[in-house]
């Protein structure tokens, strides 16, 4: 019989509020459980009516109409400021590279911040970042043709997404539970906003047709007005459903996380076979070595989110074992590939690119070293759960931070 982790927690509100972020689902199971061996618990009874005024609060459609209003303000006003070029005297080529990342992650830290009363010092650090990373994209230059450029409006986003993070996690952003929940719900950001962009495709091809039959060409009109508007708030509604109509519980990034991830394992292990077969280097090809970069992201991924959604309470020694050997498999590939980054380095010297995949590597691979330590601890009994939370989110801020210095270092150096 599983014990009722609620009842050994219940002198420790810090690792209740844990249990109930990782899985809402166990702990209210677990919470009911508990309350009738001990119906005089007061913090039980505390419990119990939080949850009872969260569900009724996402009872039926889980929102108000003056949320659903500020949503419909939110995305209109996303998508008059992606419009801009047609009023202004800039050019598309320009003005799309450098602000519609910023608009899209501009308008859900807005989401973000009027859902929740932030603290003066969060604020103070979510507008310096806006501010230094769309006066630092604004003033590069006009010059696509420049890695340092490229590589500087790649990461912007980046530097766009620690603000996001902290938005979301408001003044508990330290709290390692909360991280990790910021983490699945850009899981589900990707999964719903590719979701609601099919749809919208669908639509809009079908409407276009329907205006075909009537001798009416409207495709520039339409993509250019409706279909870029329904690209802007296609993650802002994204967010909404994930936050208000949800509750923040969907899984199924987890989902597919769960179900991909043994596939993917054996993917990578017959790719590095095949690779060692025929022979093939990353050391000289270079879209051979950006291939080995893209897996890399890609599984890294793919392992959080699977630990996302771990169930500490009922762990599955098969999840947990695919899990640690893709992360075994992945520290394989990003050995690598750093080794094939330094050859490089040595033979053709310093470059933007080079210098940044060598940093981002160099990131990934003490993160996945850290992940693999607290998981190998864990599953031998030598850890809890949570030092396996604390390595896969302590490493956050160094990422946006890496981010930052090539936004703004990486042109400074190479220009």
């Amino acid at each position: 019989m599983t014990s009722n982790v609620v009842t050994t927690s219940l002198a420790d509100p810090v690792k209740l509020e844990s249990l109930y972020h990782r899985d809402p689902a166990t702990f209210v199971a677990q919470l009911y459980e508990a309350l009738e061996n001990h119906p005089h618990s007061q913090i039980l009874k505390f419990w119990r009516a939080r949850v009872e005024f969260q569900s009724k609060s996402f009872s039926k459609a889980g929102f108000t109409v003056s949320q659903l209003l500020q949503l419909l303000l939110l995305c209109l006003t996303a998508s008059l400021a992606v419009r801009l070029p047609a009023l202004l005297p800039v050019s598309e080529e320009w003005y799309y590279p450098r602000v519609l990342p910023l608009v899209i992650g501009s308008a859900l830290i807005v989401y973000f911040a009027l859902r929740d009363t932030l603290p003066l010092q969060i604020t103070k650090a979510i507008l310096g970042i806006v501010i230094v990373t769309t006066t630092t994209v604004l003033l590069l230059p006009d010059n696509l043709n420049s890695s340092s450029i490229v590589m500087a409006l790649l990461h912007a986003p980046l530097v766009m997404w620690c603000a996001l993070g902290l938005a979301f996690c408001a003044e508990d952003w330290r709290c390692n539970d909360n991280r990790l929940t910021f983490l699945r719900y850009n899981g589900e950001l990707f999964i719903y906003t590719m979701l609601i962009l099919a749809g919208g495709l669908v639509l809009s091809l079908l409407t276009m047709g329907l205006f075909e039959l009537l001798n009416l060409s409207i495709e520039e009109w339409y993509m250019r007005n409706i279909g870029l508007a329904g690209f802007i708030s296609a993650p802002i509604v994204a967010t909404f459903l994930f936050d208000r109509v949800l509750g923040r519980n969907s899984r199924l990034a987890t989902l597919i996380a769960n179900v991909f991830t043994p596939l993917f394992l054996v993917m990578v292990v017959l790719y590095l076979l095949a690779m060692a077969i025929a022979q093939s280097s990353p050391y000289t090809d270079r879209n051979f070595l950006i291939l080995f970069n893209g897996l890399l992201l890609l599984v890294l991924a793919m392992t959080i989110f699977s630990i996302c959604g771990r169930n500490s309470d009922r762990p599955s020694m098969l999840a947990d074992a695919v899990n640690l050997g893709l992360i075994g498999v992945t520290l394989i590939v990003n050995l690598v590939a750093l080794s094939a980054i330094v050859y490089r380095l040595s033979e053709w010297g310093l470059s933007p690119n080079r210098v940044v995949v060598t940093g981002a590597n160099l990131l990934i691979f003490t993160h996945l070293i850290w992940i693999s330590f607290s998981y190998l601890k864990l599953l031998r009994g030598r850890a809890e759960s949570e030092d396996l939370t604390r390595a896969v989110t302590r490493m956050l801020p160094a990422y946006g931070v890496w981010a930052a210095f090539v936004m703004v270092g990486i042109p400074l150096l190479f220009e």
